[in-house]
């Protein structure tokens, strides 16, 4: 069991190295079909939620919660890039709501970060 938390805990710290360096990496993959994106984010969210059951080892479900916050991620940075794109009266803040968009992305990006460190901290325990 002691190598399963090791090896849990390898994963978490790799994915956190991940996560914060995905915002680079997501503005430089732009050039293709964000909508292909999103879809493609989504089923792995799908996929992974459906095999979560069958999956035995505490490692492997660790590797698969992983897999489905990066596909959250990505996939909110996509949607974030295509609202400030598509409709720039967003981001100027210039909305019939008095609702800040790309902050809240934002603020729900950094929540995310924060939950996946506080699981983080749960595995090392």
């Amino acid at each position: 069991m002691k190598t399963n938390v090791t090896a849990g805990r390898r994963a978490l710290k790799h994915m956190l190295k991940v996560l914060i360096m995905l915002p680079a990496i997501a503005i430089a993959h732009t050039a293709h079909d964000p909508v292909k994106d999103i879809n493609k984010n989504d089923q792995v969210i799908i996929d992974r939620q459906s095999d979560f059951e069958q999956t035995q080892s505490v490692d492997q479900k660790v590797k698969n919660v992983q897999e489905q916050i990066s596909a959250m991620e990505r996939k909110m940075l996509t949607l974030r890039n295509m609202m400030a794109s598509d409709y720039p009266h967003i981001k100027e803040k210039m909305s019939k709501y008095t609702f800040d968009y790309m902050e809240s992305v934002d603020d729900t990006l950094v929540q995310l970060k924060k939950t996946l460190k506080q699981t983080s901290t749960i595995v090392e325990q």
